[in-house]
C-alpha cells in the first residue's frame, strides 16, 4: 500500500491519503514517519500482524469480560 502525505497539522499530526486513489485521508502521529519527510512524499505502508501480541489482547479482553460478568477470581472471605 502506499500513501501520500497530504499536509503536517499542529499538534503533531501528519495527513495522509491513500496514493495514487486518493478520496479520503487519515491521521498519524507524525512521530510515525521517517525523518524528513515532506508534503507530497509518496510512503509505501505495511500492516503486520503480530501473532503473539494479538493473542495477549484477546485473552486480556477475555479476563475484562470475565470479570465485568461476574465469573473471575472472587476473594473468599
Amino acid at each position: 500500500m502506499r500513501v501520500q502525505i497530504d499536509r503536517f497539522e499542529d499538534g503533531g499530526w501528519a495527513v495522509l491519503t491513500p496514493y495514487p486513489r486518493g478520496g479520503i485521508t487519515f491521521d498519524v502521529p507524525r512521530e510515525m514517519l521517517p525523518p524528513g519527510c515532506s508534503p507530497g512524499d509518496v510512503l509505501l505502508a505495511r500492516f503486520v500482524p503480530d501473532e503473539a501480541e494479538s493473542r495477549k489482547a484477546a485473552g486480556e479482553a477475555r479476563r475484562l469480560m470475565e470479570e465485568l460478568l461476574g465469573r473471575g477470581e472472587r476473594d473468599e472471605d
